[in-house]
């Protein structure tokens, strides 16, 4: 098992696109940074938000509102984010879990309501390995007719 504290992208693919960003969004440099798309804007995933659309690739700032960045939307993708509450263990692997933002974007893993990301992997009150769940992917509200 890797100890590695690179957060981010981990393996798997990275298809991706641009999108643009909401008011705001304080990007940290050892955080998550999944997104849900609010009203065609990015917005970062905190506690009770039920979609995910991507993992921002982008340095630790705040970005201008209205700014592109690129988006990893690849749902076979893996991400290593740190764990803000809960502690992993082996038998994990293959449940959901919550986000939350505590300062730092990360992984509730003793929360399961929103289910927004599903666990491959992780290392004990440091780290999580996750992918987006498929389930909330997307922004759920279909196209305007």
């Amino acid at each position: 098992m890797s100890e590695q504290l690179k957060y981010g992208w981990l393996r798997g693919g990275k298809l991706s696109v641009e999108v643009p960003m909401a008011a705001t969004q304080a990007l940290y440099a050892q955080s998550g940074r999944f997104v849900y798309m609010n009203d065609g804007a990015a917005t970062l995933c905190a506690d009770a938000i039920t979609t995910i659309f991507g993992f921002l690739e982008a340095h630790a700032h705040t970005p201008a509102t209205g700014a592109y960045l690129n988006c990893i939307i690849d749902l076979t993708a893996v991400f290593r984010i740190p764990i803000n509450s809960g502690t992993f263990v082996v038998g994990m692997i293959g449940d959901t879990c919550d986000i939350s933002i505590d300062t730092v974007q990360g992984a509730q893993l003793d929360a399961s309501t929103e289910d927004t990301l599903v666990i491959v992997g992780g290392y004990s009150t440091v780290y999580v390995d996750v992918m987006m769940n498929q389930n909330h992917w997307g922004t759920g509200a279909g196209a305007d007719a």
